[in-house]
């Protein structure tokens, strides 16, 4: 009887845990019946099971479980409710991806990565941006690695593609080309994190991430992590790139790129330490724990010149030097493919905009009349504020804008009614870096005037 109940809670947990992702953890009043939940969340799927947790009384917690028969169908329920409220309830819900079972309770604070991320077998000829290419068709993508032998820099087989939205990862996990063999993949260890058994969970032998192999890069708001990626990869030994904050203070973005041993990540720092990415802005790269460095966050000479003939004599320049030239090349072609010039009138980049945006122009000056205000509530997180800037003043006339303190809505000044009312009609409704935006004329501010 013994091995009957515990074969039973087994499959149960089994059939809670398949397909991946689709079992939702909320937070909710302790009002909401079981009907409610189900009137409210079938409409997003097949609703497998629903569980409220009670006290000995028999009185919610104000803790539910509902299960999806698809992931797809879980993301979309938590992108829609997540936040809303529901019957005549006042409270709104807390939506959530539900930990596994065996799991626990802790939640991982890398938990978006772990939703948004997937691992997929690829041909050993498949080349990045046809992978690309493909996944995009469920949605934009963030980036896409294939990983390579650090040695011969051929393709080990497989990759990593990470989405902005997790409906996006969930609809390719769910109807992308079996031959992928997709799953959600597992977070990247965290600094000083144990191996397990003596191996990486992201396939690497090393017992150990040595501190001279993680570098701290401070660049241009306009890289993203796909091109940063890329930059850094040129130098053999990359394990991963990632994008850490945006520093609102000096409107730079902060990131770290990891390689597989410290002589690898000396020779990334030593070369693109001070290299012009996009051309007129140098990278700052430093050693993670460099604290003995006094490095200073000057605009850095570029290191390669250092002991170099002067540059009216190409020909005597060593052949790494060539190589870096060639990465000059590579950088710039990246900087046109992702729209990152202003020499077109459009440019469209579906993982940046929704939509094809006029070409930058200048912000007005922030003594400019407020001529009008709009307010924009961003679903289901802010985009970084250097790109909603930058999307908002493509229409002209852009004195500022901001977001609410620890909320997800903010507001646009502009000097220009017109301009105001263009941005309106174009960005309603659209997604900036995977947020989808509301853009609305904002309701008269008292303190609002103009002389």
């Amino acid at each position: 009887m013994t091995d009957f109940k515990r074969k039973s809670a087994e499959r149960e947990v089994n059939s809670d845990n398949a397909p991946p992702n689709s079992r939702l953890f909320i937070v909710c009043d302790k009002d909401i019946t079981e009907d409610d939940f189900r009137d409210a969340f079938e409409e997003y799927g097949t609703v497998q099971k629903i569980e409220i947790h009670r006290d000995k009384k028999g009185e919610s917690k104000g803790i539910a479980y509902i299960k999806f028969s698809k992931t797809s169908e879980a993301a979309l329920a938590i992108e829609t409710l997540n936040g809303r409220c529901i019957g005549n309830h006042p409270r709104p819900l807390k939506v959530l991806i539900a930990n596994n079972r065996d799991q626990g309770n802790s939640r991982d604070c890398k938990e978006e990565e772990r939703l948004l991320r997937l691992f997929v077998v690829v041909p050993k000829d498949q080349v990045e941006a046809d992978l690309k290419e493909y996944f995009n068709s469920f949605g934009a993508v963030q980036y896409v690695n294939i990983v390579k032998d650090r040695e011969t820099r051929l393709s080990k087989g497989f990759a990593y593609i990470k989405y902005y939205r997790l409906i996006h990862a969930a609809k390719a996990f769910e109807t992308c080309d079996r031959s992928y063999k997709p799953v959600f993949a597992d977070p990247r260890p965290s600094k000083g994190e144990e191996f397990i058994n003596g191996f990486s969970p992201r396939g690497g032998s090393d017992t150990s991430r040595q501190e001279g192999c993680v570098l701290t890069v401070v660049c241009s708001p306009s890289v993203n992590e796909d091109q940063l990626w890329r930059l850094f990869d040129l130098i053999p030994g990359l394990d991963y790139c990632e994008m850490k904050r945006v520093d609102p203070r000096s409107n730079r973005t902060v990131g770290t790129a990891v390689y597989t041993n410290t002589r690898a990540a000396s020779y990334a720092k030593k070369k693109l330490h001070g290299f012009e990415y996009p051309p007129g802005e140098r990278l700052i790269v430093k050693f993670d724990s460099d604290h003995n460095h006094h490095y200073h966050y000057a605009p850095p000479a570029h290191p390669v010149y250092q002991q170099q003939p002067p540059p009216h004599s190409p020909h005597s320049y060593p052949q790494d030097l060539k190589s870096l030239a060639d990465t000059i090349a590579q950088a710039t072609s990246l900087i046109k493919a992702a729209n990152l010039n202003d020499n077109c009138h459009y440019s469209y980049d579906p993982s940046y905009c929704s939509i094809a945006l006029p070409a930058p122009q200048p912000l007005a000056p922030m003594d400019s009349n407020i001529a009008e205000r709009l307010f924009v509530v961003c679903t289901p997180s802010p985009p970084p504020i250097y790109a909603v800037k930058d999307v908002f003043g493509r229409f002209g006339g852009l004195i500022d804008f901001y977001f609410l303190n620890g909320k997800r809505c903010g507001y646009a000044l502009f000097s220009q009614a017109d301009s105001a009312m263009e941005a309106v009609s174009s960005l309603n409704g659209q997604e900036i870096c995977g947020a989808r935006m509301k853009v609305m004329v904002a309701e008269p501010s008292k303190g609002n005037h103009t002389d």
